[in-house]
Formats: structure tokens, C-alpha cells, sequence
């Protein structure tokens, strides 16, 4: 039970035993109250706290660099990939222990947290820029919440509201366009599979044969390629961006005729998409040659081949221009277009939940409630009433 002591005016003291640990008696004392009920109020949330489990300890007390890097080093890095490891480092060592590393990590509160942020917002970051430094600062304090190190989570923050620009896609008429326009080339394979799966770049430049089964028609995701921006190497891993990027999906049978045709041309490598050379591919090179593939069909340049009296245009046409990854909300929208289950749609691209997949795709969302009218009219056709039974 805690004790209480007046020791002047406006200092009170507060004794709060807390039992044994390892045969050694634990307990908080502290003063500075102005009340008697304020040290009262401090008791009962220390004791409500231990009995959540929650213990101040020496570990607690350490200074939050210490602790982010030990976080970081024995166990961020095994659960994430080589790239993301470089932004979670570059987050912390320019931003996060700058600011908040001579803190201790019990000390740290939400209006510490909150003036870090709007630091961040008023010397120029980016909102989405300072969403990602916050997100690692939360990942690393739910870790320290999660082992009783602290009691609450100070990242509970008013933040600069992101507005997420729409996604870029294509649609069927321009799928049908491009397919045709580079059918003889190295860019046809890659991008065909894209189209059907949806698949993040470096997983289906990681994809190999091993992971389609012809008989149930289904692909299992369960590599990547990635391109080392330290080491400046192509890294083949099996470390996804989430757990949830471990995935299987089926197949429709036009792509998996295609990949029969093609898997008896292959060459002695397991690997199903191949760069020009026939090795593993590098998705930069895949993503750039797809992006100057596309810029041979912009409106600036068919106006040039316009005023060559000798070009033939019937094979060229504007066609937006779109990332690699844009192909891969191809995919979705055009499932989601045609009906397909959002939770399908989500567990095909390997979101981490369903309102990851709502939030991207929101306003293809929108989009479809235009159509809910006409959907209606078809499921119930109008038959207009007998004369003899109005």
C-alpha cells in the first residue's frame, strides 16, 4: 500500500511498493506533488499499470537511441527486405535519433512526439515523407508497448491530412493496344503476366517455374528480386514486403497456355522472366525499358510523325503514360470493374487487409456507383402492369 508524505506546502512525497524481484524488494518514490490527491492520482496509475503487467525497469530507462537501434538491429531487419532496411536506417539516423535519441524511452510523450512531427511538416518534409519517419517511430515504440517497457503509445497525434492521388491505369482498349504493339518483343512476357496477376515488380522478376502448377493452374508467390541500392546487386530473396505477400492465386487458361508455349523455349534457368541477356532479371532495367517502350506513344511525339508525310500512323495512337507498378492497379481495377469480390482482389495482391486494398482503389469505388442503377434494372426486369389489374 502506497504511503503518503507532506514534506513542505506544495510537496507531497509518495512511497508505492511494487513486491519482489529476483529476492529484492521494488518500489517508486517520488515527490514534487502540489496535492496529496495529485500523489494520490500518481499511485493509482502506477499500480494499475503493474497490474497490466507493465514494471518500471532499467531497460525503460534507457536512452530512446540505445533503444531504436537494438530495436533495429536484432529485430526489424529479419522482417523486412534489403531495401527497406536502407529507408527504416535513413529514417532513424537522420531524423528520428536526431531529434528524439537523448530522450529517454520512458520519458517520451505525445507532445514530445507531436512537436517531432510538426518539426518535420515546418522544415519542409513532405506529409507522406513524414507519415513514413512516424510509422517507424511507431513500429519501434508499439515494439517497446508490446514488451512492457512503456504503458502508452505517444503517437496518437493530430498529423497533416494526405491527399492520396488517385492510381493510374489503363484500360482494356489501351491493354489491347500495347499487347499488340510489342507482341514479338522482350517486354511481351513480362508484361502479359503482369496484367493477369498484378504481381509487385520484383516478385515477378523473382517468379520461377517451380511456383506455377499447370494441373490446378494456380502461381505461389514466394520470392523476390531486388536491386541492392548499396552493394549496386541484383539480390534473389525470399524476404517479401509482408507476410501476406506469401500467396497463392489462380490462373486464367490464356496465360497459362501462353506460359506452356513459352516454357519450351526457355533456357536452362528456372527463372520465367528473363532479362535481354537471359538471366535474372533487374527490375529498374524492366521498369525503365517498359516506361521508354510507352514513350514512343505521347502526344508530342505523334505530332512529329504526323508531319512525316511517309510515316504510316495506323500503328500509332496516344497512350497515357503509366509506370510499371500502374500496371499493377491495372489488374485490380479491371477485377473490380467486372465484380470481382474486394477481398479476393486484396488477397491476389498481397495487401497486408482489406482496407488497404478500399483505401488505394477508393475512387474506382466511386466510379461504380454509377452503375448500381443499371445493375438494378438488369437483375429486375420492369414488366409494365395488365389493364385489367391496375
Amino acid at each position: 500500500m502506497a504511503s503518503y508524505k507532506q514534506l513542505s506546502k506544495y510537496n507531497w512525497k509518495v512511497d508505492i511498493p511494487l513486491g519482489y524481484e529476483n529476492g529484492k524488494r521494488k518500489r517508486i518514490i517520488k515527490q514534487g506533488f502540489k496535492t496529496k490527491k495529485d500523489a494520490e492520482k500518481f499511485a493509482t496509475e502506477t499500480l494499475a499499470q503493474k497490474n497490466r503487467g507493465y514494471v518500471a525497469s532499467t531497460e525503460s530507462n534507457v536512452l530512446f537511441k540505445d533503444f531504436i537501434n537494438k530495436w533495429f538491429n536484432e529485430y526489424k531487419v529479419n522482417t523486412i527486405s534489403t531495401n527497406t532496411i536502407t529507408n527504416y536506417r535513413s529514417r532513424i539516423d537522420t531524423h528520428i535519433i536526431p531529434q528524439l535519441g537523448h530522450y529517454r524511452l520512458n520519458k517520451i510523450t505525445n507532445m514530445i512526439v507531436q512537436d517531432f512531427y510538426n518539426r518535420l511538416i515546418n522544415e519542409g518534409s513532405k506529409a507522406s515523407s513524414a507519415k513514413k519517419i512516424m510509422e517507424t517511430l511507431n513500429n519501434c515504440l508499439k515494439y517497446a508497448q508490446k514488451n512492457k517497457l512503456i504503458y502508452n503509445l505517444p503517437t496518437d497525434i493530430e498529423r497533416v491530412k494526405i491527399e492520396k492521388p488517385k492510381v493510374e491505369f489503363w484500360s482494356k482498349d489501351e491493354i489491347d493496344f500495347f499487347l499488340n504493339a510489342i507482341k514479338d518483343t522482350y517486354l511481351y512476357t513480362p508484361i502479359l503476366i503482369e496484367l493477369f496477376t498484378g504481381l509487385r515488380i520484383g516478385e515477378l522478376c523473382g517468379l520461377r517455374w517451380c511456383n506455377i502448377n499447370f494441373k490446378t493452374k494456380y502461381l505461389t508467390v514466394t520470392h523476390q528480386v531486388i536491386y541492392d541500392r548499396n552493394t549496386k546487386e541484383l539480390i534473389f530473396t525470399d524476404k517479401l514486403k509482408t507476410p501476406t505477400s506469401y500467396r497463392k492465386m489462380s490462373l486464367p487458361e490464356i496465360l497459362i497456355d501462353y506460359l506452356k508455349d513459352i516454357k519450351g523455349d526457355a533456357l536452362k534457368t528456372d527463372f520465367v522472366v528473363l532479362s535481354r541477356e537471359g538471366s535474372m532479371c533487374n527490375p529498374r532495367n524492366l521498369s525503365m525499358n517498359f516506361t521508354g517502350e510507352i514513350s514512343k506513344y505521347k502526344d508530342s511525339i505523334i505530332d512529329k510523325l504526323k508531319l512525316d508525310s511517309n510515316k504510316d500512323l495506323e500503328n500509332y495512337r496516344q497512350l497515357k503514360q503509366i509506370t510499371f507498378h500502374a500496371l499493377r492497379h491495372t489488374h485490380a481495377t479491371l477485377l473490380i470493374f467486372n465484380g470481382e469480390n474486394i477481398k479476393v482482389v486484396s488477397e491476389r495482391l498481397g495487401h497486408k487487409n482489406i482496407s488497404e486494398t478500399l483505401d488505394t482503389y477508393t475512387h474506382v469505388m466511386d466510379d461504380m456507383r454509377d452503375n448500381t442503377a443499371a445493375l438494378l434494372d438488369n437483375i429486375f426486369k420492369y414488366k409494365p402492369l395488365d389493364d385489367n389489374k391496375k
